[in-house]
């Protein structure tokens, strides 16, 4: 980046900040008088247009002038602004931003000088104000033409109910449609502008329409006695690190660094091994000395030789032990740091929302009051921007279906203004958010109606459900109680989209409501996606690993609870019969059986569903580094990622709430294939070879997912009888190192001996990433070797895809 590309970046940065504490600061004004608030605005106007006009962006250093003179001519009122002159600076600081380069419009943008010409008429409107106009209290409505705003800083709840759009919060900008799901920031300013312009020849330019429905947001420190607001408080912060002690981090570094200390505690765990195969060769180096001993004259001095390297192996043992010890104390003093600095709080996720509010209310006609509770609990930086699209879905949903029009309101003898409640609280290793309305709420009939004739269920099996079912119903794809689609709803997508993506991060979404009460969603994620609480678990040869926090007990199955509903296997469990199965079936290795007595069951739990599911041992919990899918992998729903064991092998880290859907025979855990296309090109066909079902089955998922053929053996001489056989020619084999009777190198040195396969690709996948491993596969002839931690990067596709090219 040149040194021009450099400064214009830092200015657009400084722009989008600028604007983020002027809107911010706009809400306050909105919502009533406050001179530090219309002081702070100027402050950063002035700043923004003397660095546009130093950039030479013209427009901007006008718009910003404008915006300044209309601000000031609110003075004489503590700089209280109206609805309409809010309207107006939201979307000029919206043009502002697309001006300035960055962000891109999302619809045509507002021309500059009709900008000018309606911050102009606001200013005339804003100084023929009576001075010391009343401020609204509650309950007041305020009559056409009186200027006042509907924001109105007043709580008809407990002064210590909640914390909403607190001092540090920044509002975002202004979104795209895509973006921001339909909705557009700069809406009802636009229409304002228009109607404004059309009434400029109006006869007393100071009188304009009544005010409109939107949103209004509540900062209780202003209200609450003894709490003022103090100086410096619309300040940014990161965290609770001063500023000017902090430096800054790119995502992309914080990431790199999460990894290196991931391998790092992948690589610590492997010297505690070694540790312990050095403490086994002392061991072994006596009991040679003592057996030397009985030797005669020759057998003493080999004794003593061999007492000698006895002590030097326990001297490297001890010295290893002691630099492993250090080495782990910093190892995790790190470990826990950048863990600290990927901690964001939830604040950030929710600084978009007194803006989105205010302009989804305006648009849908309504009035409501945003009440945020829980901002300052933290949690990782990727959950943080994982729950972006969930948590909008679920507002948008609580505006558009869950809130009544002010009218319905007083009709149903509710408040006037709907109260919008989002909650976040910490419970160990997860996170709880809420998302609450105080709206018309679920009929559960109604939804088995909806189901009915949508063809969802027939009327028997939608009579059948419960209340708690029927309300369930609303996260089914194409689910929607919606007769007419708008911009905001009425196409059955939104609530499925955030079941999937709470799935795809270990959570899970339930929803509480009742008619005339109004609807809870509640959220539960966890606290981070890198580190977390493992079950490790053992099926067949297989270590596997779950969520501890999804695992309710673990116990032997007792010969009287075996049961069996409707034709699948169920097992009595405290009083309650859970459906049942074996992990190794769900996995698709093992054919499907009921309970065995004896044997060794999880209840496991997930998306309001609990399961019985059989595994062969338990064999430890541990907090610990989980490494992301990508690629195919990230695809296979069962799967959260993987994480390293302590000889190096990867175990794959289930997602329990995929799993109880699978017992429950409501989601399969297979990739489903894409439908062919005709005309269908020839698959290349691979033969995987390895001694682990699980492993083949794995790779062999992966390789038919991006459309190749598999075969698969278990070991070397079965591939050479796979080879053997008549039909379509093998194209390239996958193989594990280490395999009895044949390993990987050995099958290699085969296959490249025999002429007629010599030019067939090989491809080791082994768990041993060492130079000297990779030399001796590549001395083989392999023309390809992969660890198997690189499955998670698709290393494995890149590779056969070149071969076979």
């Amino acid at each position: 980046m040149n040194p021009s590309e450099r400064l214009l970046k830092q200015f657009r940065d400084l722009v989008t900040v600028r604007l983020e504490r002027i809107n911010r600061s706009l809400m306050e004004l909105e919502s009533g008088g406050n001179l530090e608030a219309g002081q702070r605005v100027l402050r950063e106007l002035h700043g923004l247009k003397g660095e546009a006009r130093m950039m030479g962006f013209n427009d901007i250093n006008t718009l910003a002038h404008e915006m300044e003179e209309l601000v000031r001519s609110a003075e004489p009122q503590r700089y209280r602004l109206s609805s309409e002159s809010t309207d107006a600076l939201l979307a000029t600081a919206d043009t502002v931003l697309t001006l300035s380069g960055a962000l891109q419009a999302g619809e045509p943008m507002l021309a500059v000088e009709t900008l000018v010409a309606t911050l102009q008429q606001r200013v005339i409107a804003e100084s023929t104000r009576p001075a010391g106009a009343p401020r609204l209290e509650e309950g007041h409505r305020p009559a056409k033409g009186d200027g006042t705003s509907p924001l109105i800083v007043a709580d008809r709840r407990e002064p210590s109910a909640a914390v909403v759009v607190p001092a540090h919060w920044g509002t975002a900008p202004a979104r795209t449609d895509a973006q921001a799901g339909g909705a557009s920031p700069a809406a009802a300013a636009s229409q304002f502008i228009a109607a404004a312009l059309r009434s400029e020849s109006a006869a007393n330019p100071a009188a304009f329409p009544g005010p409109l429905p939107g949103a209004r947001m509540v900062d209780s420190a202003r209200s609450r006695p003894g709490s003022a607001q103090k100086p410096g408080a619309g300040t940014v912060r990161t965290g609770d690190v001063r500023m000017d002690t902090a430096v800054r981090i790119g995502v992309a570094s914080l990431d790199m660094l999460t990894s290196a200390v991931t391998n790092l505690g992948q690589v610590a765990r492997r010297r505690e091994l070694a540790n312990a195969r050095r403490l086994e060769l002392v061991r072994e180096l006596s009991e040679l000395a003592r057996a030397a001993e009985d030797l005669g004259p020759a057998g003493i001095a080999l004794a003593e030789r061999l007492g000698r390297a006895k002590e030097l192996a326990a001297t490297l043992h001890r010295e290893a032990k002691l630099l492993a010890n250090a080495e782990l104390r910093d190892l995790d003093q790190v470990s826990e740091e950048i863990q600290g600095l990927r901690m964001l709080p939830l604040s950030v996720l929710f600084e978009p929302y007194p803006r989105m509010v205010r302009d989804l209310a305006r648009e849908l006609g309504k009035e409501v009051e945003l009440v945020v509770d829980g901002e300052d609990t933290r949690a990782d930086r990727s959950v943080v921007e994982a729950l972006r699209e969930p948590l909008m879905h679920l507002v948008r949903n609580a505006l558009d279906h869950g809130l009544e029009s002010r009218v319905d309101r007083v009709a149903s003898g509710k408040h006037p203004r709907g109260c919008l409640t989002l909650r976040a609280a910490r419970e160990g290793s997860r996170i709880i958010l809420r998302v609450e309305d105080d709206g018309a709420g679920m009929d559960p009939s109604l939804l088995r109606r909806v189901a009915v004739r949508r063809g969802i269920l027939d009327e028997p099996a939608a009579h059948a459900l419960s209340d708690a079912a029927a309300r369930d119903l609303v996260f089914l794809p194409g689910f929607t109680s919606r007769d007419v689609v708008t911009d905001l709803s009425g196409r059955g997508v939104g609530l499925d989209a955030v079941r999937t993506s709470l799935q795809a991060l270990g959570g899970d979404v339930g929803v509480e409501s009742a008619p005339g009460w109004g609807t809870i969603f509640t959220l539960r994620v966890p606290v981070s996606l890198t580190v977390a609480p493992l079950l490790f678990v053992q099926v067949l040869d297989e270590t596997l690993a779950l969520s501890a926090v999804h695992v309710s007990r673990a116990l032997k199955v007792d010969a009287s609870d075996i049961g069996e509903v409707a034709g699948r296997p169920t097992l009595r469990v405290e009083g309650r019969v859970l459906p049942f199965a074996s992990l190794a079936s769900l996995l698709g290795i093992n054919a499907e059986r009921p309970a065995r007595e004896g044997e060794l069951v999880l209840v496991v739990k997930g998306q309001g569903m609990e399961a019985a599911l059989a595994v062969d041992r338990v064999l430890k919990e541990r907090v610990q580094a989980i490494l992301p899918l990508k690629g195919i992998l990230a695809r296979y729903t069962h799967l959260t990622g993987a994480t390293s064991l302590a000889d190096g092998r990867l175990a794959m880290v289930l997602s329990a709430a995929a799993l109880a859907a699978g017992v429950h025979g409501t989601a399969p855990l297979r990739l489903a294939r894409p439908p062919a296309r005709a005309p269908a090109p020839r698959r290349r066909r691979i033969l995987v070879v390895d001694d682990s079902p699980l492993t083949r089955e794995l790779v062999a998922n992966l390789l038919e997912a991006v459309g190749y053929d598999t075969l698969r053996a278990a070991d070397g001489p079965a591939a050479l009888e796979q080879l053997a056989r008549e039909g379509p020619p093998v194209e390239l084999v996958v193989t594990d190192l280490e395999m009895p009777e044949m390993d990987g190198v050995e099958l290699t040195r085969h296959l490249k001996a025999d002429p007629a396969r010599s030019r067939l690709p090989v491809v080791i996948l082994t768990t041993r990433g060492g130079e000297a491993d990779r030399a001796r596969g590549l001395a083989a002839g392999a023309d390809g070797y992969i660890t198997k931690g690189d499955l998670v990067r698709q290393d494995l596709v890149d590779v056969v895809g070149r071969l076979l090219g």
